[in-house]
């Protein structure tokens, strides 16, 4: 008898805590675990639009780029490194996050790219080159990608980030090499 009563105490546990809603009032921030699956007949709440990013003003100094959290590469000198890494580890664990990566050229303008994950599948990335003096005005160009990936340089060495699996030939505008990582990697070899 007294194993039976246990048995049933034990499966009665665990089937209240596998009912547990994510709308329940212990979940205030209105996200679901992404690592569980809804019940059948439960809906999930879409995740909530992206935040625009900073506006920029002409010109886009590098402190400005700095203070509105952008990923800011000033030839090989790197600020707000943390969100790429960030943003990078938010991609493998299914959390929608953003980054705005902006890229100074030799003369000293700025060139954005714009990810936007939504934490399923999609990586939203805008181009935009609107205030590279010497660069021709693409429009803001956008597309569609399912990933990204760490490639070899092999004309410079190194390594750098660029999109896969994209809807159009705008994902090739995309390269991210990260010079203080590299530097790291041959420091320790």
């Amino acid at each position: 008898m007294n194993k039976w009563m246990f048995a049933t105490a034990a499966a009665f546990v665990l089937l209240t805590g596998c009912g547990e809603k994510s709308d329940s009032p212990n979940n205030t921030s209105g996200t679901t675990n992404p690592s569980t699956a809804p019940a059948p007949g439960e809906t999930v709440a879409p995740p909530p639009k992206p935040e625009p990013f900073p506006a920029v003003s002409d010109p886009y100094k590098v402190d400005q780029a700095a203070a509105n959290g952008d990923v800011v590469n000033v030839h090989g000198k790197m600020y707000n490194l943390d969100k790429w890494k960030l943003f990078l580890a938010n991609l493998d664990v299914g959390v929608p996050d953003q980054v705005r990566i902006t890229q100074y050229t030799i003369e000293g303008d700025p060139i954005f790219y714009e990810l936007v994950y939504d934490g399923a599948e999609v990586i939203k990335y805008t181009y935009d080159n609107s205030m590279d003096a010497y660069g021709s005005d693409q429009g803001r160009p956008s597309t569609s990608c399912r990933d990204i990936e760490l490639a070899e340089d092999k004309d410079h060495g190194g390594s750098y980030y660029k999109l896969t699996g994209c809807d159009n030939e705008t994902g090739d505008t995309f390269w991210f090499q990260n010079e203080q990582l590299e530097e790291a990697k041959q420091s320790a070899k």
